[in-house]
């Protein structure tokens, strides 16, 4: 996994401190996912699903640009994280298609 920033010896020292960087971080956020989890397997949830992709079937992203591609995603527009109370308010989601859900994703991470 040499960048070649660092010799041979300190390139295998950098890697062991990434990957235990990583460990740490998917750690922490493997704490609050269990309980987000629960909510997206649950039958209130499903049925909410179903409900909004039946409702709106196309993705308000591509709409926007004049196109008519199905939703298949049901997304938060406030995260279900940060805002729980809002899981099943309508005002709160929007349909997506895959490109535009992983585009909004990206996004959300703060890259480019």
């Amino acid at each position: 996994m040499s960048n070649g920033s660092y010799c041979t010896e300190h390139q295998q020292l950098a890697d062991q401190r990434r990957a235990e960087q990583l460990k740490g971080a998917n750690k922490r956020y493997n704490r609050t996912r269990e309980e987000s989890d629960k909510f997206y397997s649950t039958a209130a949830w499903r049925r909410f699903r179903d409900y909004i992709l039946i409702t709106r079937p196309l993705c308000v992203d591509c709409e926007v640009e004049g196109l008519v591609v199905p939703a298949v995603v049901v997304d938060h527009i406030k995260p279900y994280k940060e805002r729980p109370d809002l899981g099943l308010d309508e005002a709160n989601v929007r349909g997506l298609c895959r490109p535009c859900d992983n585009r909004r994703r990206h996004d959300r991470r703060g890259r480019d």
